[in-house]
C-alpha cells in the first residue's frame, strides 16, 4: 500500500490518490468556514483560534479580500492558503490590466480550482490542504455568487455552504433552515449556523458582510456579541413558548 501512498501521481488499485484525500482530511481538520448568500448580502464566518496572549490578533485572517468585488475564506492550512491567495490577487490585477474590467467570480473560482488541481497531477509538489468558500458581486449584472473549490481542484456554486471542522453538521443546518433573506437576517442565519459547532459568544466568531455598494466589512466583536445575544434571546423566548404559561398551583 505505501508505494500508492507516497507519489501524488499515482493511483492505488481501487482509484485513489491518497496525497489528495489526505489534503481533505487536513480541510476536514482546520477551523470551520461558512457561507451564506442573500438577495442583496453575502456573510463569510468563521472560527476563531483563540490567540496568545502577545499575539496580535489582526495578523491571523481566514477570512481575506482578493478584489474590491471578490472576497475568500478558508478552512486548512494557513501557510497554503497565503500562497494561493497572493496567486490569486495577482490574477485579479493581471486580469484588470489586460482587458480593463473586474474579474467575475466565476472566473477567478475557475483560476483557483485550476490551479489546486495541478497540484494533484504534478511530481516534486503535493496538493494545497485547503478548501475555500468565494464570494462576490458581478461586476456586470450585482448578483451575488458563493462558490466553494477543494484540494481536488472542483468547484461549485451554493446558496449556503460550509467547510472545515465539523461541516457536516453545519451543512445539514443550512439545508433545515436557510431561505434566500437580505441584510441582518442573512448574518444571523450565518452565526447561527457557527454556533451549531463553536463555543457561544462572538469572541470565537469571525464575520464579515460584503454588500454591493460597500463591500466586505469585517463586524467587530462587539457587533458580533449583540447578534449572538439577539439569537439566544430568540432561542430562550422559542422554549419558554413551547412550555406555555406555569399553571396555578
Amino acid at each position: 500500500m505505501a508505494r500508492y501512498d507516497r507519489a501524488i501521481t499515482v493511483f492505488s488499485p481501487d482509484g485513489h490518490l491518497f496525497q489528495v484525500e489526505y489534503a481533505l482530511e487536513a480541510v476536514r481538520k482546520g477551523n470551520a468556514a461558512v457561507g451564506v448568500r442573500g438577495t442583496d448580502t453575502i456573510v463569510l464566518g468563521v472560527e476563531k483560534k483563540s490567540t496568545a496572549k502577545l499575539q496580535d490578533a489582526r495578523t491571523v485572517r481566514k477570512i481575506l479580500k482578493l478584489d474590491e468585488h471578490v472576497s475568500l475564506a478558508f478552512a486548512g492550512l494557513t501557510a497554503d492558503a497565503r500562497v494561493l491567495v497572493n496567486r490569486a490577487r495577482i490574477e485579479c490585477q493581471s486580469h484588470r490590466l489586460t482587458v480593463e474590467d473586474p474579474v467575475t467570480v466565476e472566473y477567478i473560482t475557475r483560476f483557483i480550482a485550476g490551479l489546486q488541481q495541478k497540484y494533484t497531477q504534478s511530481g516534486g509538489v503535493r496538493p494545497f490542504g485547503i478548501s475555500t468558500l468565494i464570494v462576490g458581486f458581478d461586476p456586470y449584472t450585482g448578483v451575488p455568487s458563493l462558490y466553494q473549490t477543494d484540494p481536488s481542484g472542483t468547484f461549485s456554486a451554493w446558496k449556503a455552504n460550509a467547510t472545515g471542522r465539523n461541516s457536516n453538521s453545519v451543512r445539514e443546518f443550512l439545508e433545515k433552515n436557510y431561505t434566500e433573506t437580505s441584510g441582518a437576517e442573512t448574518v444571523k442565519l450565518a452565526v447561527r449556523a457557527l454556533l451549531e459547532v463553536v463555543e457561544s459568544g462572538g469572541k470565537n466568531i469571525e464575520i464579515a458582510v460584503m454588500t454591493k455598494n460597500e463591500g466586505l466589512r469585517l463586524l467587530d466583536e462587539a457587533e458580533v456579541e449583540g447578534i449572538v445575544a439577539a439569537i439566544e434571546a430568540e432561542k430562550a423566548a422559542a422554549e419558554a413558548a413551547k412550555k406555555g404559561p406555569p399553571r396555578d398551583q
